[in-house]
């Protein structure tokens, strides 16, 4: 019996008592990329996500089982697409623990807004990959997504954190 036949994965929500399991994947997450961002801040990130009344991100977990503590997550903001003229997803962040890997939970969690995004009149969905992740960039195009050939930049208010 595989390690996928012997749990019951479990596709859903974030629960308030996911709090600290979404912060601890989301800087797993930055660790592996060299992004130092410590637990602490993503708590904050994490309570963002848990208190979104106004729907404006979609967040997904998957856990083996429904006690179980979640072992990745999937972040999509919903914006304002000119691109797609209409509501479109962002995917911010696609995470599977290490150990929890090669059992196509992230293709699953993907699928999981995909079919989100058709039953709520999303026009498209868009993510970036990092440069040279080959397993990322094979999981997107066999979902159908395409490459775009642009730059990407970012501004970040350091000062905001500054002491």
């Amino acid at each position: 019996m595989s390690d996928a036949q012997k749990h019951e994965f479990i596709f859903e929500p974030p629960r308030a008592s996911d709090r600290a399991a979404l912060a601890e994947l989301m800087a797993e997450d930055m660790a592996s990329l060299g992004v130092a961002q410590s637990v602490e801040a993503l708590l904050e990130v994490a309570d963002l996500i848990l208190g979104d009344e106004a729907g404006a991100c979609l967040c997904r977990v998957v856990r083996p089982g429904p006690d179980h503590v979640a072992v990745g997550l999937v972040l999509a903001n919903i914006t304002f697409s000119v691109k797609f003229a209409g509501r479109a997803l962002w995917i911010e962040n696609l995470y599977v623990s290490r150990q929890w890997r090669k059992l196509g939970l992230g293709r699953l969690l993907v699928a999981e807004v995909l079919d989100w995004a058709e039953d709520n009149g999303i026009k498209g969905v868009d993510l970036e990959a990092y440069q040279g992740n080959t397993p990322a960039a094979l999981l997107y195009r066999s979902l159908g997504f395409d490459r775009l050939s642009r730059e990407r930049f970012y501004f970040a208010f350091s000062w905001i954190d500054a002491p």
